[in-house]
């Protein structure tokens, strides 16, 4: 028989999951008795996990109306898009200065340029393949495992953040992103620590315009 403690982990990977999958899209109200009956558990376990995803910014309690999913506003992808500058450039020019000779990283250069070599003559793609988990592995690459965890529950504010979105774009976007990540690979893998942050930088610059201008179509 699960625990308590058992049933409340287990609802709130659940509920976490469809949140950055954007099954359960932001602002939609949060029924505890329906979530409850969904997952065969009682209201507690269910209450527990709400608690636990309002600390971690994914639901969001309204005065008088009970809770309901975290909206996700410019302000919000705004400061998570800064977050990730200051990490991902930091953690890229940490790579390019202690490991420039990374296996996992000579692999994923290696990979991407097959993909550059082999891109499908459709007009859209999927957004986001195994080839975006680059950023990723210059984090793994570090061997700093507090700094991964780290990384990891940002990275969840990410996924939302394009799911949100949609997963397809133009071919030319794709092109764009996969010729980016080899120039932030190939600076790592040359040892050239200031590239690498340049590199990034303006990788997720671009990275940001692109969404930003996702979230005014979308409001159009």
């Amino acid at each position: 028989m699960k625990t308590l403690g058992n049933k409340k982990v287990m609802v709130y990977e659940n509920l976490k999951r469809r949140i950055i999958d954007c099954e359960l899209v932001p602002g939609m109200p949060i029924n505890e008795a329906d979530f409850a009956g969904e997952l065969g558990v009682s209201k507690t376990p269910v209450r527990e996990a709400l608690r636990q995803l309002e600390r971690d910014g994914f639901v969001e309690n309204v005065p008088g109306r009970g809770s309901a999913i975290s909206h996700l506003t410019p302000v919000i992808i705004r400061e998570i898009l800064e977050i990730r500058e200051i990490i991902e450039t930091g953690a890229a020019k940490h790579a390019a200065q202690f490991q420039p000779h990374d296996e996992a990283l000579i692999k994923k250069r290696a990979e991407h340029q097959q993909l550059l070599r082999e891109e499908p003559g459709k007009e859209y793609v999927h957004e986001w393949g195994e080839w975006e988990d680059v950023h990723l592995s210059i984090v793994r690459a570090l061997g700093n495992r507090t700094f991964l965890k780290m990384y990891e529950d940002l990275l969840d504010r990410i996924k939302r953040i394009r799911n949100h979105f949609g997963q397809r774009f133009t071919q030319r976007r794709f092109h764009e992103i996969i010729s980016e990540h080899v120039g932030i690979l190939d600076a790592i893998l040359a040892g050239d620590p200031d590239r690498a942050e340049e590199a990034v930088r303006k990788h997720l610059q671009n990275a940001g315009a692109f969404l930003m201008g996702l979230s005014v179509a979308r409001k159009e």
